[in-house]
């Protein structure tokens, strides 16, 4: 079964298409990068995934849940939007124990999830410090860690280096390699800015102009590559990596 299966999905807001009817399939285990400009595509296309948004065209499902199912999938899903906000009067522990609380864990239960998740993004020594007193890095640390809470199939993470010096980038796409290694998730992010994935991703995929996987192929490419979007994707070592599925040619525009 697919880990996420999307069908010429398509969102419009009034005359303006913000997602031109894209068409894939992402594996178990893959790390799939969202590649483009601002404005290509990409936010939608998270938040489409994770029921935000509903779609104006076009079918999806994870981990075989279909889009119609919203509560569903978000039992099955972690996410660090592209703004996350955080609480801050609250510690690391407090946030992550309420947060697992929410997803109905008992509070002994949600406090050892906690500690458990505060050691593996690095903020073991951080959990009684309050977030207001977090860097930026911390906090995407931390945000990583609220999207896990709840062992997600699928974990959506939009532009999490943003705003991060080289050593923050680092600490970040590690414990993405982490995640999809160690846990088995499918992990699905976005960035505007190529080289970040490197560390991240085995196989870059390109796909011709015109084919009709991109999220808008008239605005997404890769910096100053040809004009057509990239996607990269990786699996955990010694496993097979798909090639995405062919969709068909968007409309004209």
């Amino acid at each position: 079964m697919a880990a996420i299966e999307a069908s010429r999905l398509t969102k419009r807001y009034g005359a303006r298409t913000a997602l031109d009817g894209i068409s894939f399939t992402v594996e178990p285990g893959e790390v799939i990068g969202l590649l483009g400009p601002n404005g290509a595509g990409k936010t939608t296309t998270i938040r489409l995934l994770t029921t935000v948004l509903e779609p104006t065209g076009g079918t999806f499902s994870v981990t075989g849940i279909p889009g119609t199912r919203p509560t569903a999938i978000r039992q099955r899903i972690g996410v660090l939007p592209e703004s996350a906000g955080y609480p801050a009067r609250q510690t690391g522990a407090e946030f992550l124990r309420y947060h697992a609380r929410l997803f109905g864990r008992t509070r002994h239960d949600a406090s050892g999830l906690a500690d458990r998740l505060l050691a593996e993004v690095g903020l073991a020594d951080r959990a009684a410090s309050r977030i207001s007193t977090y860097s930026r890095g911390m906090r995407q640390r931390l945000g990583i860690a609220r999207a896990l809470v709840n062992d997600p199939a699928v974990v959506f993470l939009d532009e999490p280096t943003l705003g991060l010096d080289p050593a923050g980038q680092r600490q970040v796409l590690g414990i993405v390699r982490e995640t999809a290694a160690e846990r088995g998730a499918t992990v699905v992010l976005s960035t505007h800015t190529l080289p970040e994935y490197t560390p991240c991703t085995q196989r870059p995929y390109a796909d011709p102009p015109g084919s009709g996987f991109p999220l808008n192929s008239s605005r997404l490419r890769c910096g100053p590559s040809p004009p057509y979007p990239v996607w990269s994707r990786s699996r955990p070592t010694g496993t097979r990596t798909s090639s995405p599925s062919a969709s068909p040619t968007p409309p004209s525009r």
